[in-house]
């Protein structure tokens, strides 16, 4: 029993012929003496003898291939002379048929080779196997349709052909192929045109790519797509008609579309060095392509390769068979053996496409069923379309071919519909704006019925603080956002205020202690986190730009002073000190003025600390300087220690000590005044719950980014239930709070809320996959601030609210920022990954893919023979610390009016804005390095676009893939570039463990190794290729 298409044939042979039929006897032929290939090589042989086929070769059948006798016999063929081989085989292959006079010979047999059947010689040699009561199978009448392609050997020998084709051109062509530099001179890279883009035509492509010239292309059919996935360049027609032909095969195009084809093929002809026709159509004369006055045209020394030759050329100078020289030096090769200048490589393919024809006949069943099923096919009117399309005739009679099926047309990409933009609705908006107004209204009146004038006042500098700083955030440049956090994470340790106004103040031993250790810690925020600053933005500095620090810093010295020496003025100072934190945010807005802005961060910082110093009582006065002086000199040594690539995970450890310090000031409070109003209890709570999100959120968030974690989210079960039970049992908590009076309860409630709110801070960060971190470390930025707020208020300090307002809005709005830039829903990154996508359905197996890769010297040729070169640096250049060499790679190519930029992408890294600052140490002008949406419209103009270890930023998944995490995020569309070169140290996934498609694209090559060493060959080769 065996399965044929969707039926079920049972075949029960004879006894007599059984064994016949189970070990079919199969004869290979030899070719005539000008045919190198051979129909089976011994690699398929082998394959088909487990199949029950018994394989007779006739003698020296693979010699011109290189191929011995004693091959096939070691495989388990028989080796004999042609007589015998025809008479012992019921089942014979051959490329070329054999002699029309040799037919009678093969009577009752079948003959499969190379026919044709659809050409007139092919008419007339089917005519005579009919006569000849032979059953004969054309490999050519394959059908065009998806199950055949692996049978098809037009297309594997068009390939070879197409191979052969450039590599004919080039020994012809006798000069570089790509373009040199050398002491000798400098050389440009060859032109190729090719015409027709089928198989042939995209080998040849693929190949002269390959050695380095520059390729343009053109076909009937609008594959333009193809050609430039291919990395050529596509040449347009300017006249509308559709060359798709029946079969998949072209047509024959109209008088006015070939008149203007070839004013159009003129123009590249004069152009171009090599030429590469390949258009043909089945049946019919070549299609002249190239006319005897375009070659007068052409350059001496230009080659032109007619694929078509054998249908008469599509040049029609063109010589079949034969190589020849023109009068005005261009070579013209008409060779019709191409394929066949490929013996080996050639016959493999062939032999190839044969094992699929017999397997796709039998099945599993083997060499038994083949002739039963090629009767069963043949007699069945709804038989199988291949074997209909490829036997000829059988048993004296001719078989009608079925006509072709139509192609598949052409996948062209349709254009993004456009964004249904929405009519403002003025009405709407009015409405809109209204209820957002009404609502806050209602929320603050809401708040001043608790009685608690204090915690009202706070509110009140809260909001109008908050407002204030929204509108400077905004106006923060992208590349200065990673001094931002910076500046902000040292501003956020004025949590060390709220630790000297709990100094002295009672409460016990524990009280004191926490209020020593959160002064401690936050001064330890407060040294680091300006320290990095002036550090990176320093490296923003041009050279020769003088330094002002000292000069702007004089505000800061008379703050120190001023609470001590004028105790009245203290108010005062914490006032100034918010407008200067405020300011310090706003310096960010430009390069200019960066510095200044740093400078009003210190300013404001020490006013605060000043006037918080003057309120200590002087029994703790030299703890307090201690502590700051001890914290201080901790977070410089950090601060001065740390590499520009370990930011991100420095920054978050900050975050986590701000977050401490919270905590820690929290619970020193109440202890001290555990009877206060219901507003200092609110900010009691409050601060400590978001002190401890903080705290175990930025210690998960240091751990994934500094490689002690994996990237993966936790996903536990039910995760979202989770988050909104602990969220319940925070708030739950919090009323009981305000509600008792009893010391020992408030005090159990503080502990509970910060265990509880340490396991929220592991949960929520844990559940933040690694591609969406960078986000991850704003929130935690802006938790700090909220943190700051709570002290603020629970204090009665409106200082620490302004400055704890302005933090956590900023936060705020570099999250959004990111978001938008990852296209990530804000809620789904602050309450971790609540809308998680989810993974692609197991079960599907992918065949393996293939990548091209490059080498150090080939990237830097290909560098120093371009006009536009993109760079787009990713985390991987900051772990391989290679930007200085990359640096270098681009100083270079400026010196030599090369037009070198560089591409950023909002979250490259793994915190915005790292990559600036690891090129503007490298000293990188900042006028180079431009935002994403600046270059990305000019990506296809690039030449060449070189990925220094970035995947995630530059992954097309993230347009193509629904099902991939990231789907949805703008991207670097580095694929558009005319070659792009990715730089990795291996083919593995990015942070968010993703495969890159990128990858495998004809336009890609990967430079595998590591960054440091890759860049550092490139910017050597390069200085001596450009001199």
């Amino acid at each position: 029993m065996m399965q044929f298409g969707s039926r079920i044939l049972r075949v029960k042979p004879l006894r007599g012929i059984q064994r016949q039929l189970r070990d079919l006897n199969t004869g290979v032929l030899k070719e005539g003496d000008n045919e190198k290939r051979v129909s089976m090589v011994p690699a398929v042989a082998e394959k088909l003898i487990k199949q029950g086929y018994k394989l007779h070769v006739e003698t020296g059948a693979g010699a011109a291939s290189g191929i011995s006798d004693a091959a096939y016999k070691a495989v388990g063929c028989t080796v004999g002379s042609r007589n015998k081989i025809i008479a012992d085989s019921e089942l014979l292959f051959a490329i070329n048929p054999p002699p029309a006079a040799e037919l009678p010979s093969y009577s009752g047999k079948m003959l499969v080779a190379w026919i044709g059947r659809r050409l007139p010689e092919g008419e007339t040699y089917v005519k005579a196997a009919t006569d000849a009561k032979v059953t004969l199978v054309d490999t050519t009448a394959v059908p065009r349709i998806t199950i055949a392609q692996k049978m098809d050997v037009l297309s594997s020998q068009a390939k070879c052909a197409g191979h052969r084709a450039v590599l004919e051109g080039a020994y012809a062509f006798e000069r570089f192929y790509q373009g040199e530099i050398t002491a000798a001179g400098k050389y440009p890279p060859s032109h190729t045109m090719v015409l027709g883009v089928g198989v042939a035509g995209l080998a040849a492509m693929g190949t002269s790519n390959a050695l380095g010239s520059v390729v343009r292309a053109w076909d009937v059919r609008d594959v333009s797509d193809q050609v430039t996935s291919m990395g050529g360049k596509w040449i347009k027609v300017d006249f509308k008609e559709d060359g798709a032909g029946a079969g998949g095969y072209a047509k024959e195009s109209s008088a006015e579309f070939q008149q203007a084809q070839k004013d159009t093929f003129h123009k590249h002809a004069k152009e171009c060095d090599i030429i590469i026709s390949t258009a043909a159509i089945p049946g019919r004369k070549s299609p002249v392509l190239i006319e005897e006055y375009m070659v007068k045209d052409m350059k001496p020394g230009s080659v032109i390769i007619d694929l078509a030759a054998a249908g008469g050329g599509n040049c029609n100078v063109t010589k079949p068979g034969e190589k020849y020289t023109t009068e005005n030096g261009v070579t013209i090769i008409g060779y019709t053996d191409l394929a066949g200048r490929m013996g080996a490589q050639a016959s493999a393919m062939y032999a190839t496409n044969m094992l699929h024809m017999v397997t796709h006949i039998t099945g599993k069943a083997g060499a038994e069923a083949f002739m039963p099923n090629v009767n069963h096919a043949l007699a069945e009117e709804k038989g199988d379309i291949i074997v209909k399309s490829v036997v000829c005739c059988k048993d004296g009679e001719a078989i009608t071919a079925p006509p072709p099926p139509d192609p598949t047309p052409v996948k062209k990409k349709e254009p993004k519909a456009a964004k249904v933009v929405e009519k403002p609705d003025p009405g709407k908006e009015a409405m809109q704006q209204s209820l957002v107004v009404s609502g806050s209204s209602a929320m603050m009146i809401g708040a001043s019925l608790g009685g608690d004038p204090g915690f009202m006042a706070m509110l009140n500098t809260f909001g109008l603080a908050g407002a204030a700083g929204y509108q400077v955030v905004w106006g923060v440049q992208h590349a200065l956002h990673t001094p931002l956090m910076a500046v902000t994470n040292a501003i956020s340790g004025l949590t060390a205020a709220g630790g000297l106004m709990c100094m002295g103040g009672g409460g016990g031993a524990m009280a004191q202690g926490l209020a020593q250790a959160s002064v401690a810690i936050s001064a330890v925020n407060i040294g680091g986190g300006f320290l990095v600053t002036k550090r990176m933005l320093d490296l923003f500095r041009k050279p020769g730009e003088e330094d002002h620090t000292v000069k702007y810093l004089l505000p800061a010295a008379g703050l120190a002073v001023a609470p001590f020496a004028l105790p009245a003025a203290a108010p005062t100072v914490g006032t100034l000190s918010g407008l200067m934190s405020i300011g310090a945010i706003a310096g960010l807005s430009s390069q200019k003025t960066a510095q200044f802005g740093l400078a009003l961060g210190v300013s404001g910082v020490t006013g605060a600390m000043s006037m918080t110093l003057a309120g200590v009582p002087a029994s703790e006065f030299g703890t307090a300087l201690a502590l700051i002086g001890g914290g201080g000199a901790v977070g410089m040594g950090i601060g001065k220690s740390v590499s520009p690539m370990a930011l991100p995970q420095t920054v978050a450890a900050f975050h986590a000590l701000v977050g401490a310090a919270a905590v820690a000031t929290c619970l020193s409070s109440y202890m001290i005044h555990p009877h206060a109003a219901v507003g200092h209890k609110v900010g009691a709570m409050l601060g400590n719950a978001i002190g401890g999100i903080t705290l175990t959120g930025s210690l998960i968030a240091f751990a994934k980014l500094n490689g002690n974690m994996g990237s993966k989210p936790f996903n536990l079960p039910n995760k979202n239930m989770l988050n909104a039970g602990m969220g319940a049992a925070q708030l739950g908590m919090l009323g009981l709070f305000c509600a008792t009076d009893s010391v020992g309860l408030g005090t159990a409630l503080m502990y509970s809320t910060t265990a509880l709110s340490s396991v929220m801070g592991v949960h929520l960060v844990g559940s933040v996959g690694g591609g969406d971190m960078p986000c991850c470390v704003t929130v935690l930025n802006s938790y700090s601030g909220w943190a700051l707020v709570a002290e603020g208020m629970l204090l009665n300090s409106p200082t620490l609210t302004v400055v704890g307002s302005l933090i956590g809005f900023s936060g705020a709005i570099l999250t959004k920022i990111m978001c938008d830039a990852m296209n990530r829903d804000i809620m789904n990154v602050i309450f971790g990954g609540m809308a998680t996508p989810p993974p692609k359905k197991d079960g599907t197996v992918e065949e393996p893919k293939e990548h091209r890769e490059t080498s150090v010297d080939a990237v830097a040729d290909l560098l120093s023979d371009s006009k536009s070169v993109m760079i787009v640096p990713g985390y991987g250049m900051a772990v391989s610390q290679a930007q200085r060499a990359v640096a270098d790679i681009a100083q270079t190519l400026k010196s030599k009016d090369i037009e070198t930029r560089f591409s950023i992408h909002p979250v490259a890294g793994r915190m915005p804005g790292q990559m600036n600052v690891l090129l503007a140490e490298a000293g990188v002008p900042y006028e180079w390095v431009l935002e994403m949406d600046e270059v990305q419209d000019d990506m296809p103009n690039v030449d060449v676009c070189l990925v220094v270890g970035a995947n995630d930023i530059t992954n097309e998944a993230a347009e193509t893939d629904e099902d991939c995490s990231i789907y949805g995020m703008p991207v670097i569309k580095v694929w558009e570039a005319k070659n792009c070169i990715f730089m990795k140290r291996s083919m593995a996934g990015g942070y968010a463990d993703l495969e890159n498609p990128v990858f495998f694209r004809e336009t890609t090559q990967m430079l595998l190794g590591d960054g440091k060493s890759s860049c550092e060959g490139i910017a050597a080769a390069l200085r001596t290729k450009l001199g």
